[in-house]
């Protein structure tokens, strides 16, 4: 086995652990998982592989692969549950770290793309969405392989016709998943890139023109499916209103100009705060130089064209991770090969001794607050995650401090953030459920729901499915008091969610109906009422319950 094979190898081992320990131990949490997660979930139940649906309603906000992915996932593993559900993201992660490795070799060795791959694989943005049911990290695999295939094309020489062709199979693929971005992140970045080195006229070429045909044959099947169906409002939907509309008259999620400004230090952390060093850094090498343009271009033109959305998610910029693990990784490297300036060196230093501090002070406030709250559900687990990222930011001031092993700080680095990660991972994240989940809700409305019952819910936002999902049946969503009038009062006996925003609209139809039980999901309280007893019970008036934090599983 050759050494890139045998990096790649390990790195693959390495990303699977990282991302998956704990994959499957976490419920699905607010706001999108439990949405997507009972989408494949109808699918599954109704045999249904062309039109998602959240509640019996059809389900169009999205494309379909995640979805078939989803539910390939679930036939392997014996059902839809967290774990098949989170697959398809957990297998875009390592194709991520994979790719940025691949990327970066031919043009600026094993060890630059080695370090890339690792800091790629430690984003915080990456490890977050390669263990959450969402498509963005699809997206982003997806973006770095079409750069991949045509950057071997036009700076290593590699054939133009199947290279054209692989490129547009994966853009297509990366179009099934989350439509026009899937393009327009890499086509921005290649553009650009093409444009500053003087070779757009590569886009004249009649290769080029397969890779298109390419695309379109595995972006279209579901699009022409829905048509020949006569759902043109899903296409509608998936194309025109989730893209076109919400860029540029959303109905939620605005934020202003700056908005990726500050995120993009959020979730491309720890490294993001080395990007900077990497300006106007000398580089003697072509290969390093244009890996170098291709970078900035890559993370300069989506984060403008996102910024120009009037509909602003920090996972939008997702697709820029390789291009900051690219930069990240050749400062580091500079570092720790003595190459980098007085001035950049100091300020290396110091981003480290900050960081650092970060795991130091953060871990220690963690650790404070789990053992003040000891008798919480959860505090141990997060104790543990604050005493982990004490011990690792101690661990990192050791290197910093003795001047004879500080060139190690980049290796520290790593070393304390996969410590942290994988205490994140494996033992809290999922020792959260107790405030995120509304799994210990659902198991105690089961009991008193009724073979004939009717779950519903009021005033619900229109794709809320946490209850549904752990339910396991769909939940009809009440909008208005009078639709919660006919319900109410009706000849069938019915269960009623409703939310603390809404209890009180709600009273005026239910009057001082005591609830069933209540419960806390994430930071709102749940209210279930009945508008009568079940048949074994009349007689007896109902009490209420209360469901701890903690609940069951």
């Amino acid at each position: 086995m050759s050494a890139s094979r045998r990096e790649l190898f390990f790195l693959a081992i390495g990303s699977a652990v990282l991302f998956g320990l704990g994959l499957g131990a976490r419920d699905l949490w607010n706001p999108n998982e439990p949405i997507y997660g009972e989408a494949v979930r109808e699918m599954a139940q109704r045999g249904e592989w062309l039109v998602p649906h959240v509640n019996g309603v059809a389900f169009a906000e999205k494309p379909i692969l995640f979805y078939w992915l989803a539910l390939l996932a679930s036939k392997l593993l014996g059902g839809v549950s967290e774990l098949s559900l989170r697959l398809p993201s957990f297998l875009a992660g390592i194709a991520t770290v994979l790719g940025t490795y691949v990327l970066a070799r031919p043009y600026a060795g094993r060890p630059r793309a080695l370090i890339s791959a690792v800091f790629c694989a430690t984003l915080f943005g990456v490890f977050w969405n390669a263990r959450f049911v969402q498509m963005d990290i699809l997206v982003t695999a997806a973006t770095l392989w079409v750069v991949i295939a045509v950057t071997r094309i036009v700076d290593h020489g590699g054939a133009r016709l199947p290279g054209w062709m692989l490129a547009g199979a994966i853009a297509g693929l990366g179009f099934a998943a989350k439509g026009p971005v899937a393009w327009i992140c890499p086509g921005l970045a290649l553009a650009g890139y093409l444009v500053a080195t003087r070779r757009f006229r590569e886009l004249a070429r009649w290769e080029v023109l397969a890779g298109a045909a390419t695309c379109l044959a595995v972006a279209s099947p579901w699009y022409l499916l829905l048509l020949r169906q006569g759902r043109a409002d899903v296409v509608v939907e998936a194309l025109f209103r989730q893209n076109v509309e919400r860029f540029v008259n959303p109905w939620d999620h605005q934020a202003p100009f700056w908005y990726y400004v500050q995120y993009f230090w959020v979730d491309m952390a720890p490294w993001a705060f080395l990007v900077p060093l990497a300006a106007l850094l000398p580089r003697k090498d072509v290969g390093e130089r244009r890996l170098a343009l291709l970078s900035w271009l890559w993370i300069a033109t989506i984060v403008v064209f996102f910024s120009l959305s009037k509909s602003k998610r920090s996972p939008y910029i997702l697709p820029i991770a390789p291009a900051v693990a690219l930069l990240a990784g050749e400062v580091a490297l500079s570092f720790v090969a003595g190459r980098l300036d007085l001035k950049r060196r100091t300020w290396f230093v110091g981003i480290a001794a900050v960081l650092c501090g970060g795991f130091v002070l953060g871990g220690a406030a963690i650790l404070a607050g789990a053992l003040l709250r000891l008798h919480e559900a959860g505090a141990i687990p997060v104790a543990f995650l604050g005493l982990t990222a004490l011990v690792a930011g101690v661990f990192v001031a050791f290197d910093l401090l003795r001047g004879r092993t500080r060139v190690a700080a980049p290796i520290s680095l790593v070393v304390a953030t996969l410590a942290v990660y994988l205490a994140a991972g494996g033992v809290t994240l999922p020792a959260l459920d107790a405030y995120k989940s509304a799994r210990p809700v659902c198991e105690q409305v089961r009991r008193i729901v009724g073979p004939g019952d009717d779950v519903v819910s009021y005033g619900f936002s229109k794709w809320r499915a946490e209850y549904s999902y752990y339910l396991d049946r769909p939940i009809t969503n009440l909008t208005d008091s009078e639709a919660l009038r006919r319900a109410w009062g009706g000849s069938r006996r019915i269960v009623l969610f409703v939310e603390a925003a809404r209890l009180e609209s709600a009273r005026q139809v239910i009057g001082d109906a005591i609830p069933a039980l209540t419960g806390l999901v994430g930071r709102g309280a749940i209210y279930v009422f009945t508008n009568r007893q079940p048949l074994e019970s009349r007689g007896g008036e109902p009490g209420s319950r209360a469901i701890s934090r903690a609940g069951t599983r």
